[in-house]
């Protein structure tokens, strides 16, 4: 973490913010890299990020907060567009990051804890009204690219193989990680052909595209009472189609429940009618994030060696993936 002159220096270009506490909260529990601070001060609490030194560019973070901007301008709230500061910035650079000041939302990220048909109608609505807020932003129709790249994503893994991996996973220093990797190492085997010849179909579909927060899941979405509050972390936003949000929602909500699916799709559609080719868009899109987010996993750990600062949590999440992969 940096110091607490780095902070202070970054707080400083916001001088109408009477600040009374800062607490530092590290990764705040995420797999992003990013850091955070709580930031309390005489009329609200705010939330401090130090973007990871690899992600985003700055083209980028600028594209991330003008979509904010203007979700924010056309009606949703539930999102932290960042202050500006005293010169009109939206974010700054010190100690090699980026850096953004945003309120602080109200609620907490516990659907799981309390799970009901109110909250994941709520949920849903709230997705599809932030898509409603940006569809002006939209492109013209065509493949969308999430389906493109995990195309070519599961092209590549099936072309190389994955008999270098169980070797990879094995070598591992003995951990609870090995024999759930082994798993997914399997499943994936078992699995891949099918994934393959539905985003082969997938990738024919025209249709339109638009800002899309693509890591929108589970923990991103708070709640207060069976109300959404807020949607967080937008880091991963680009232009795709709004299926890949649709199914990465419902998918860390309601895991493989058809029944919850078919309610969740209903209760997004209230608000955005979805096309035959659309719902078949949102398949495509789950069953490759379910076979190709173990994949994923497998390259941190077993082949990067990534170190991750809440073991408990990388295992809840590999736990989360083997089920979906169980049920498909």
């Amino acid at each position: 973490m940096p110091d607490h002159a780095t902070v202070t220096s970054v707080l400083n270009h916001y001088p109408d913010v009477v600040i009374r506490q800062v607490e530092p909260l590290q990764g705040a529990g995420g797999f992003s890299g990013a850091a955070f601070w709580r930031i309390s001060t005489s009329k609200a609490q705010l939330c401090l990020r130090r973007w990871p030194r690899e992600h985003p560019t700055q083209t980028q973070l600028q594209a991330i907060h003008d979509v904010l901007y203007h979700a924010f301008a056309n009606g949703f709230r539930k999102l932290p567009v960042p202050l500006r500061s005293q010169n009109g910035q939206a974010f700054l650079t010190a100690d090699g990051h980026f850096w953004e000041l945003a309120p602080w939302l109200p609620g907490v990220a516990d659907f799981d804890a309390h799970p009901s048909p109110e909250r994941l109608d709520a949920a849903m609505l709230a997705l599809a009204q932030f898509h409603r807020s940006v569809e002006a932003l939209a492109l013209r129709p065509g493949s969308p690219p999430g389906i493109t790249n995990r195309r070519e994503q599961l092209s590549q893994l099936c072309a190389t193989g994955t008999s270098e991996l169980m070797p990879a996973i094995e070598r591992m220093e003995p951990s609870e990680f090995q024999w759930r990797l082994a798993i997914i190492l399997s499943s994936f085997d078992q699995n891949a052909a099918r994934v393959q010849s539905l985003l082969a179909v997938a990738s024919h579909v025209r249709a339109p595209r638009q800002p899309c927060i693509r890591d929108i899941w589970h923990d991103h979405v708070l709640f207060q009472g069976e109300e959404v509050s807020g949607i967080v972390d937008f880091g991963a936003l680009q232009s795709d189609h709004v299926a890949c949000d649709i199914s990465r929602l419902l998918g860390s909500l309601v895991g493989g429940d058809r029944e919850d699916w078919t309610r969740g799709l209903a209760a997004y559609q209230v608000l955005r009618p979805l096309t035959a080719d659309e719902l078949m868009l949102v398949d495509a899109y789950d069953q490759s994030t379910v076979l190709l987010s173990g994949m994923n996993w497998i390259q941190w750990l077993a082949i990067e060696g990534r170190v991750f600062e809440d073991e408990e949590r990388v295992q809840n999440r590999l736990d989360q993936i083997i089920l979906r992969l169980l049920q498909m």
